[in-house]
């Protein structure tokens, strides 16, 4: 009896990993219509300016691609830059990973920042969100959530705005930009 319980309950998950199975073996579909418009990925510079308590420079890369469709225009990518503070002789740097996307004229992004003065450290989440130029120059609004257990330094307010750039230079030659190549 205990048995025939065991495997009336087991019945259904083994229907439910044959079904898996069957549909992974089964992808004949390799049509994505929209993948020609994206350019191949870049690396690419990124740099900035921003304030928050106070101003600060941010640089660094992007692996970058660009949606170049008749009707719209698109970016999108992972990036890793340094942000860097200074008030009071006290200076503060931050490398930073996250990710962008842009869409017309707004744009998101997130990213995770590891403040230091190499005595003391803040963790840092910020999601932002602003407007953009065709994801070449952004104007974002971000939030930082502390997610350190102590107190974050004094000069990185929860409030920041940032003016980013994206230097891709498939931007300046649109129509002639090098696009991923087409699966046989």
């Amino acid at each position: 009896m205990l048995t025939e319980i065991k495997l009336k309950a087991l019945f259904p998950l083994m229907l439910l990993l044959m079904a898996f199975c069957a549909a992974n073996g089964q992808d004949t579909v390799d049509i994505k219509p929209f993948e020609r418009y994206w350019t191949k990925p870049h690396i690419i510079p990124k740099i900035g300016v921003g304030a928050q308590e106070t101003a600060f420079v941010e640089a660094g890369i992007a692996w970058h691609k660009i949606y170049v469709h008749p009707l719209a225009l698109a970016s999108a990518g992972p990036y890793f830059t340094i942000d860097g503070l200074i008030k009071d002789d006290e200076p503060i740097f931050g490398p930073k990973i996250g990710y962008e996307v842009t869409a017309g004229l707004f744009g998101l992004a997130a990213d995770m920042t590891y403040y230091t003065d190499f005595d003391n450290e803040s963790l840092m989440l910020t999601p932002r969100a602003g407007v953009t130029l065709l994801g070449f120059a952004n104007l974002f609004y971000g939030y930082n959530i502390n997610l350190s257990p102590q107190e974050p330094f004094k000069i990185i307010s929860p409030n920041r705005f940032s003016l980013i750039f994206n230097i891709n230079t498939d931007y300046f030659n649109l129509r002639s930009a090098a696009k991923k190549p087409k699966k046989p």
